[in-house]
């Protein structure tokens, strides 16, 4: 990837005119089946910009209480003065019956906020990368399509959801206003990440893109991480799965420590120690102090995840210094 970038062909990219660039651009909304994409310099920026795009100061924005949006990224709705209403569902999986009731909160005359953007997030990050199915997927849709509301995936993660569930992206994005995916998570390229929609809704990005410092000049030289990305990481992110599997298997061996297999669809794994009664910090501490790095999520629950970075083999012998850290 390293010696691609380093001979990328570049231009500027704020007038249109890096190569590189622009072939990700297109490739990339062939691969959502929409009009346009814009290239960013990362996923928050391209949920904000979508935010700030599709509504207007007082309009509301409903998400899972969980999701990233609301959770990690450092409260940027607030830019746009945006509401914000979430629905309560740990695995980050809501009905159309639970947007409904989003809702019905607001539509109570002209004191009311107006519900404009639903956002989908598709894998769920703290869901343990759970991947919707479109019969999960489609009724929401439809009902927020129905209420005249903006759709926006927040797909971080939607090529995982895509290689798990054989759904290609243009099919999960086909009922989105504004759909995204990384290029530095499993896709393994050092930046970035690709907006896509409609050639007006990229027109209008365009505006917040230069207001918030996305807009770059030789972008191509990390442009064309994504495009070899795109064209030697997307197979193999099944990999990374099977990798998740393993581990959570593995580490469902050991006494007090639970990994739900059945919501492991990707390459996240969530691990609950409430049994062990050790605090997650102390344990991911021991793991760091042993070459292993996973993160404590919660009082009682540690996240790992899997990647290019990291094999088959380095993810039994995590298992096994995990397991050690609990014969003491």
């Amino acid at each position: 990837m390293r010696k691609f970038m380093a001979a990328a062909e570049v231009g500027d990219e704020q007038q249109l005119l890096d190569p590189s660039v622009n072939m990700l651009c297109e490739k990339s909304a062939t691969l959502l089946g929409k009009d346009a994409a814009m290239f960013l310099p990362s996923g928050i920026m391209c949920n904000l910009i979508s935010t700030l795009t599709h509504c207007s100061m007082g309009d509301e924005v409903i998400a899972a209480d969980n999701s990233h949006i609301m959770m990690m990224e450092a409260g940027g709705l607030a830019l746009g003065q945006v509401n914000r209403q979430t629905i309560d569902q740990p695995l980050g999986i809501f009905s159309a019956a639970d947007v409904e009731q989003c809702v019905a909160k607001r539509r109570m005359g002209r004191n009311s906020t107006i519900p404009k953007m639903l956002v989908i997030e598709n894998t769920h990050n703290f869901g343990g990368g759970i991947a919707w199915t479109m019969e999960q997927l489609t009724p929401v849709t439809q009902y927020a399509k129905s209420q005249d509301m903006k759709l926006h995936m927040d797909g971080a993660r939607l090529l995982n959801a895509s290689v798990a569930t054989d759904i290609s992206p243009a099919h999960y994005a086909r009922d989105f206003d504004s759909a995204w995916f990384d290029l530095s998570k499993g896709l393994g390229c050092p930046v970035g990440a690709v907006l896509t929609g409609s050639n007006q809704f990229i027109e209008q990005a365009w505006v917040w893109k230069v207001r918030l410092g996305g807009a770059m000049r030789q972008a191509g030289i990390i442009a064309s991480a994504g495009l070899y990305a795109l064209e030697h990481h997307v197979d193999r992110l099944k990999d990374d799965h099977i990798n998740a599997k393993n581990l959570g298997t593995a580490l469902n061996e050991i006494e007090g420590i639970s990994v739900n297999l059945d919501n492991l669809h990707t390459n996240i794994i969530i691990i609950d120690v409430s049994q062990t009664h050790r605090k997650p910090v102390d344990i991911c501490a021991k793991l760091k102090d042993n070459n292993v790095r996973m993160v404590a999520l919660s009082e009682t629950e540690i996240r790992a995840v899997t990647h290019l970075d990291v094999t088959a083999d380095e993810c039994a012998k995590a298992a096994e210094i995990f397991t050690s850290i609990f014969k003491f």
